[in-house]
């Protein structure tokens, strides 16, 4: 526990808390816009084409593959 000899220390370190505070809810809000714009319904529904088209890929050469192999 820190001890103060002067009210001017007690402000200067109220003024730091605030100060931390403040920056605090500046990187909440600005992490909640980014949240916000990362689950908008273009962004979820890129990824799910993206992720739905990449499995089609990977099973078409798969069944390309094993066709080449003659194991289908």
């Amino acid at each position: 526990m820190k001890k103060y000899k002067s009210i001017r220390e007690i402000d200067k370190d109220l003024k730091v808390l605030k100060l931390e505070a403040e920056i605090s809810k500046q990187k909440a809000n600005i992490d909640l816009v980014y949240i916000k714009r990362a689950l908008s319904f273009s962004n979820v529904a890129a990824e799910l084409i993206a992720f739905f088209g990449q499995k089609a890929i990977y099973a078409r050469i798969g069944t390309q593959i094993l066709r080449k192999f003659g194991l289908k």
